[in-house]
């Protein structure tokens, strides 16, 4: 599917990180009809609902991170938009076999410095990553719950909530060690970049 000109302009990168995000998505919907890596129903606007959404995150990445862990990357957003639009060395969770194996063609496919762990993320072991990143996983309260070996030393995760997050966030007040942040979504009236910084 063609890019919209409007999103390009707004995704803002040299016309190679372009053309590697179109080789993408072009991936997404030949893959699509054999594995549902995405909602079919968002297929026809991939660029602003999918694309975009990720992109966003780019901008609230620290200065020299290093390692991003996504988790529950599923089709690859926004793990593989964070790793075609930036020089961090990204480390993608999913559990299905499926999905996993299209993430790897995908990385291999476009040279990306990325890498995919086949497994559930409460079986990993730490792998000492500057952010976590996950989009459309799980509640807080669960994410916390599923993340808790690598945030002993991960201080920032970013997380592309919707609107009842003001509701999942009433779980902070059992973790004094975290400190919460929304940021309005560029891609959602009622959606937003939650960034949770942790003392570690």
């Amino acid at each position: 599917m063609a890019i919209d000109p409007a999103i390009a302009e707004r995704l803002n990168v040299s016309r190679e990180t372009l053309d590697k995000i179109s080789s993408y998505v072009a991936l997404v919907e030949k893959w699509q009809p054999r594995i549902n890596l995405i909602a079919n129903s968002t297929l026809p606007d991939i660029w602003s609902r999918h694309v975009l959404d990720s992109a966003q995150l780019v901008a609230h990445l620290p200065p020299k991170t290093a390692r991003i862990l996504d988790v529950g990357s599923g089709g690859g957003f926004p793990g593989i938009i964070l790793a075609i639009m930036g020089d961090s060395e990204v480390h993608l969770v999913e559990s299905d076999q499926r999905k996993s194996i299209f993430l790897t063609t995908v990385i291999r496919e476009l040279g990306l410095n990325a890498v995919v762990h086949n497994k559930r993320i409460e079986q990993m072991e730490n792998i000492g990553a500057d952010v976590i990143t996950a989009r459309a996983l799980a509640s807080v309260e669960k994410l916390l719950d599923l993340l808790k070996i690598q945030l002993q030393t991960t201080p920032l995760c970013l997380f592309l909530k919707g609107a009842r997050v003001d509701e999942e966030l009433t779980i902070l007040e059992s973790y004094s060690s975290i400190e919460a942040q929304c940021f309005p979504s560029l891609t959602s009236a009622d959606g937003v970049v939650l960034a949770l910084k942790c003392d570690v």
